[in-house]
């Protein structure tokens, strides 16, 4: 499992760092320089699947505690869809035993002054999946497009995507705008997802 730090997505940079992970992979020749300047060879690496997570903490107001799943093109990608759907399932089920806690069902301070909130009840999320076609699916403007373009099967986890919601790319992009509850279980259920595909056997 690699955790990939991708740069250069929004316009003009067209999705540079994706671009160039993914020309790479097929090409063969990725090679990554060490801290101590020796190279990784990672050129005979072969991808089975693309997570991309963008966007996940902000819960819309007028359609709360909703997701999207996106896959891109491909049978791959809509199983990779199929595991991020059942881990969304196995999150809401774990919901509810974990909320019995007398700690979590009493809740959470604020998030001021510098002080970490304590245990909060842990919120359950509908994950909506959104095929390539679907007007709502945002991957088309997003990192995963390139993959998909490169018939790398991929899905992205987004928030319910609003492009006019207060903070998008904007001066009230802070953290008062965030669902803290909201992003901890979209990346719970893409951690329980990623964790799926790279356990399961050969199709």
């Amino acid at each position: 499992v690699w955790l990939v730090h991708l740069t250069g997505e929004e316009f003009p940079a067209d999705c540079l760092g994706a671009r160039a992970l993914a020309s790479s992979l097929l090409r063969r020749d990725l090679c990554l320089k060490s801290p101590d300047d020796s190279v990784v060879d990672l050129s005979k690496t072969v991808v089975t699947g693309v997570y991309v997570l963008d966007m996940i903490a902000h819960n819309k107001d007028s359609d709360r505690n909703v997701f999207q799943i996106a896959p891109g093109e491909g049978q791959g990608s809509a199983h990779l869809a199929w595991l991020a759907h059942q881990a969304n399932r196995a999150w809401n089920a774990g919901t509810t035993r974990w909320n019995e806690d007398p700690g979590r069902r009493a809740g959470k301070p604020p998030l001021r002054g510098g002080s970490m909130p304590g245990p909060f009840p842990h919120l359950p999320l509908r994950g909506e999946i959104r095929t390539e076609w679907e007007p709502r699916s945002a991957l088309y403007n997003t990192d995963g497009q390139i993959f998909s373009d490169h018939g790398i099967p991929v899905v992205l986890f987004m928030e319910n995507y609003d492009i006019n919601r207060c903070g998008y790319h904007d001066l009230n992009d802070v953290m008062a705008e965030i669902d803290l509850d909201y992003g901890a279980a979209v990346a719970a259920i893409a951690i329980e997802a990623v964790a799926r595909a790279a356990v399961e056997t050969k199709r």
